[in-house]
């Protein structure tokens, strides 16, 4: 094979770090896809895309595009969809074949004309295979005059514990506790604020005393999580240990790995645990939560809005189990995503025999063990972190210029409203002397003449 072998990966990029995960896992699956058809590292190379900066002239030497996962297809507040929509017009222009694995749709309804948006992106004739983490049933429909079979697989991420090499973290005895930004619900069509947020946490804090358990308050990393526990800490006196505030991909992961239960928010923090063994319950604020769990067999691990309370958490938990790797279920639901990746690359990629003999869960868990320790993500994600902070803190500071300069501009109009104020003022008080001297005038002419008046009368 020649080493002209170019593969673009396009995954979200973001300081919420369960995205960056997604395509990290994605990544290190098709490396070992590769492997599984012989060929090295010197053989191909693999080109991150990125999908909100894409430009045209990445697509150059390029073999194929692999969408990585997540709920890209969702046409929500976070944007994802025009994007998707670029990437695959500019790769049918050019021929490029587009494989998309473990898709989602991210709280994206069937209304409103988005499934025929939807239908647009994965009828294109660049588009030759494609696998969904969620909503099959919707995908099936789209894409039922598309030249292959839509099927359902797991989240990438659902490798982590192997991405990253930790299979002999055990757990410690404490449960971790998700913590989220607040306006993560209202965005999601959730009436929850942060005020109810605080008092779900510092509820579970105290039920996790009470059972014996030490809590551990997490993020995903984004820095509204991390501000928000940073505000739940001081105010509810929590030890430095007690909480942990991630700045990259891997200290997610490594602030879930060795939890014996989760009380989880986000989707990936519910994905991680999964992949540990580790029991977790979320509450449902986006549709693809209960996708997840209906998808490993536990529906009942995520708590329906009605139901969002620290009780709850706790009688589901208590009555968890792990889900070991040794389990058949786990097992297959993992090699799902293997299995389709490694199909799509030989038929679309390489023109090779889909069905020549693939890996088993064991080697492919060993591999990515094994390239588990070339992995080094953490100064891209620590960079990335750091551009958005600053383009927060620009964006207040160039918020606070503004309105500095209003501010200003509104003081020295009113400095000249009080000086005419003033002005106006001094002639109210001219000419209220005016009519006082004029009033006078006119009641002392007025008595004049009534005087006169009073003596001709008189006289006759």
């Amino acid at each position: 094979m020649a080493s002209s072998l170019r593969i673009a990966t396009v995954s979200y990029v973001d300081d919420n770090f369960g995205d960056n995960l997604i395509g990290t896992s994605f990544r290190a699956l098709l490396e070992v896809a590769l492997e599984n058809y012989g060929l090295s590292s010197d053989d191909y190379e693999l080109a991150p895309l990125s999908l909100k900066g894409f430009d045209e002239s990445q697509l150059e030497r390029c073999d194929a595009i692999f969408f990585a996962g997540g709920g890209l297809f969702g046409q929500s507040y976070l944007g994802f969809y025009e994007h998707m929509d670029r990437i695959t017009a500019a790769a049918d222009e050019r021929g490029i074949p587009v494989v998309f694995s473990s898709m989602g749709l991210n709280n994206m309804g069937a209304e409103d004309g988005r499934v025929d948006a939807i239908a647009q992106i994965v009828n294109r004739r660049c588009v030759r295979a494609l696998s969904v983490r969620e909503n099959l049933p919707l995908f099936q429909e789209v894409a039922k005059d598309a030249p292959f079979e839509v099927r359902q697989v797991a989240d990438p991420a659902t490798w982590t514990k192997f991405v990253y090499g930790m299979t002999d973290v055990v757990p410690d005895g404490t449960i971790g506790i998700n913590v989220v930004r607040g306006g993560l619900f209202r965005a999601n069509q959730r009436d929850w604020g942060l005020s109810q947020e605080m008092s779900y946490l510092a509820d579970l804090v105290t039920r996790a005393d009470s059972h014996g358990m030490t809590p551990k308050l997490y993020t995903n990393g984004s820095l509204g999580d991390n501000n928000t526990l940073r505000f739940f800490a001081e105010k509810h006196g929590l030890s430095d240990d007690q909480i942990i505030l991630p700045q990259t991909t891997r200290e997610v992961v490594q602030a879930i790995a060795t939890r014996s239960k989760i009380a989880s928010i986000r989707m990936h923090s519910s994905i991680i645990s999964y992949s540990f063994g580790i029991p977790a319950v979320a509450l449902e604020w986006n549709d693809k939560l209960p996708h997840f769990y209906e998808a490993i067999g536990h529906p009942e691990r995520v708590l329906p809005f009605d139901k969002w309370d620290a009780e709850q958490t706790f009688q589901i938990l208590d009555q968890a189990s792990s889900a070991p790797e040794d389990n058949p279920k786990y097992t297959a639901y993992l090699m799902s995503t293997y299995a389709h990746i490694h199909e799509a690359l030989g038929a679309h990629v390489l023109n090779s025999d889909a069905s020549a003999q693939r890996y088993d869960f064991r080697s492919v868990a060993d591999s990515l063990v094994a390239r588990s320790q070339i992995i080094d993500t953490d100064e891209f994600d620590l960079r990335h972190k750091l551009g958005k902070a600053e383009r927060a803190y620009l964006k207040q500071f160039t918020s606070g210029r503004k309105n500095r300069t209003k501010l200003g501009t509104l003081t020295k109009k009113v400095d000249s409203l009080s000086s005419e104020v003033k002005s106006l003022s001094s002639e109210v008080e001219s000419l209220t002397q005016q009519n006082a001297e004029l009033q006078t005038e006119i009641n002392r002419r007025f008595s004049t003449r009534l005087a006169r008046y009073v003596r001709r009368v008189t006289r006759r």
